[in-house]
């Protein structure tokens, strides 16, 4: 696969054209293509492009694209639209990064957090003691808040039911 013209498509925001030659290297598993896509998935602003490429990374399969999908996915740019991010991460092992899994399910959206799950449940390698127990406190830290939540709303219902009596 000829990268420069991926860059072309790219630079030019030929993003049809880019797009044809995105699922080209997912179909290929072209590996040479990776330097390229991770600038891309770096650089652009365009959550469609990105989303993309992040899909592409992950066809390719190679372990290297995992900390530059979890940079991304961490960057404040991608707020709003880290659930595919996610999903790309789906055929690696993310055992290194159970905080920032376990980050994204505490604060992120509905896909996000359910990606998040996802990709918790399916870890296999080892935890260290240390992280897991942090993680463990910051997931019971979730659910007091919650549970004080549920408390609070629950009694602002009886609250506002007791209007209608008056």
């Amino acid at each position: 696969m000829d990268n420069s013209s991926l860059r072309f498509a790219i630079e030019n925001e030929k993003f049809d054209e880019a797009e044809i030659i995105l699922e080209e290297i997912s179909r290929s598993k072209d590996i040479q293509a990776i330097p390229l896509l991770i600038e891309y998935l770096q650089r652009t602003e365009n959550p469609l492009l990105r989303n993309s490429i992040a899909l592409t990374l992950s066809d390719i399969g190679n372990e290297e694209v995992v900390q530059p999908l979890i940079d991304v996915i961490n960057d404040p740019k991608t707020l709003g639209y880290r659930g595919t991010l996610l999903y790309a991460l789906e055929p690696f092992d993310c055992s290194a990064h159970l905080e920032t899994l376990i980050y994204h399910l505490i604060n992120g959206n509905f896909e996000v957090q359910a990606q998040a799950y996802q990709l918790i449940e399916s870890i296999k390698g080892e935890i260290s003691d240390e992280v897991l127990l942090n993680c463990i406190i910051e997931v019971k830290e979730e659910l007091n808040d919650k549970e004080r939540q549920i408390e609070i709303l629950s009694d602002t219902i009886e609250t506002l039911c007791t209007f209608k009596k008056k």
